[in-house]
């Protein structure tokens, strides 16, 4: 299936210049949902360009969740998910982490969603939700002196408290911002004790929860990401 209008391309990066073209056709709604992309060879001739600025331009789209690929099948126009959306800001969000300031504007950011999460989860939590919180809360506890299985552990924890809403944009937030800031925190020698004061508070945030009582779990998180920030990053 070719395309009715030819779109020579004559800019430096190729496959931007497709990516950017083919993108603008799905917004405006030249390509729709589900609609089939025309074959390779047909977009080469569209376009004007080789099958390696095709294929890195379709690749380009697929970060963005806008379109689909498959092997053996036609590629086809999606729509992004919210963690479509956080993947593609993750690159740009890793490097403003790594500039002066990058982890205290994140931390902070942090803060701000995660209290308002505690304190919505206290007030509307289901009794499934508590039960899901309690098995990630479990899960914390018996990573403790693991680095690798307590970061895991600790970025679930706090991605069944952002479910508890029941918007997928929180969930992907959620874990977006725990993974790009427990990504960067230093290393340190022996994390034993800290694995074990931060679970600690991850219970109390989650006994505040259950306990319905939407100020001590507001308090119970900000105490959480107060030490979480001191411990790992007041130096930085």
């Amino acid at each position: 299936m070719a395309l009715d209008i030819r779109r020579p391309i004559a800019k430096t990066k190729l496959s931007d210049a497709v990516a950017e073209e083919l993108e603008n056709m799905i917004r405006t709604g030249e390509l729709m949902l589900d609609d089939p992309l025309p074959s390779e060879r047909d977009l080469m001739e569209t376009f004007g360009v080789g099958r390696p600025s095709i294929r890195e331009a379709l690749a380009k789209l697929s970060r963005k969740g806008l379109v689909r690929i498959r092997s053996g099948e036609r590629t086809l126009v999606t729509r992004p998910s919210p963690d479509a959306i956080i993947g593609e800001l993750s690159v740009m969000s890793k490097d403003f982490l790594s500039q002066p300031g990058g982890i205290k504007y994140f931390n902070q950011l942090r803060k701000f969603f995660e209290t308002s999460l505690a304190r919505y989860a206290a007030e509307f939590a289901q009794p499934s939700d508590l039960q899901d919180l309690e098995a990630a809360l479990e899960l914390n506890r018996s990573s403790v002196g693991s680095e690798d299985l307590f970061k895991k552990t600790d970025i679930n924890f706090h991605r069944v408290l952002a479910r508890i809403p029941r918007n997928p944009i929180f969930e992907a937030i959620s874990t977006a911002l725990a993974d790009w800031v427990v990504t960067a925190r230093p290393a340190i020698d022996d994390e034993t004790a800290g694995h074990a004061k931060s679970f600690a508070e991850h219970e109390l945030i989650f006994k505040a929860i259950a306990a319905r009582d939407v100020e001590a779990a507001e308090r119970a998180m900000t105490m959480h990401l107060n030490f979480v920030n001191e411990r790992y990053y007041k130096d930085i």
